[in-house]
């Protein structure tokens, strides 16, 4: 069994065989079972919902960093439906300095594409 603990983000699958992705609320160790807020499941009943699943079940996913303005849009959208002011606020400033952080990269490479030919002008 891998190593998962409250706050991890999990796919699962419950004693319904229904598949269940979200994140670890509480662990019942004695008991196996750990219990997932759902985010997102192939039935959409469940969804919203902390559904119980044995810890055996759980896949651990992988942890990676917000590095793209499609992804901090898609978190912040967790964010809400989850509620969490604090987490929307800190994504939304991510989101804000990736934006400007792509603003920039992208003025740099037009005015790479549009340039100037200095040498035309001196040859005449």
């Amino acid at each position: 069994m891998m190593n998962i603990a409250v706050s991890d983000w999990v796919v699962a699958t419950t004693r319904e065989d229904e598949m269940v992705h979200g994140f670890v609320d509480s662990i019942a160790t004695p008991l196996g079972i750990g219990f997932v807020y759902v985010i997102a499941s192939d039935r959409e009943s469940t969804i919203g919902h902390i559904v119980d699943v044995n810890l055996a079940s759980m896949k651990k996913l992988p942890e990676g960093g917000v590095t793209t303005v499609e992804q901090a849009k898609s978190m912040i959208d967790l964010a809400l439906s989850v509620r969490d002011e604090a987490w929307f606020r800190e994504l939304s400033e991510h989101l804000l300095m990736l934006e400007a952080k792509g603003d920039a990269s992208d003025e740099a490479s037009e005015g790479k594409k549009q340039g100037v030919n200095r040498i035309s002008a001196d040859l005449r």
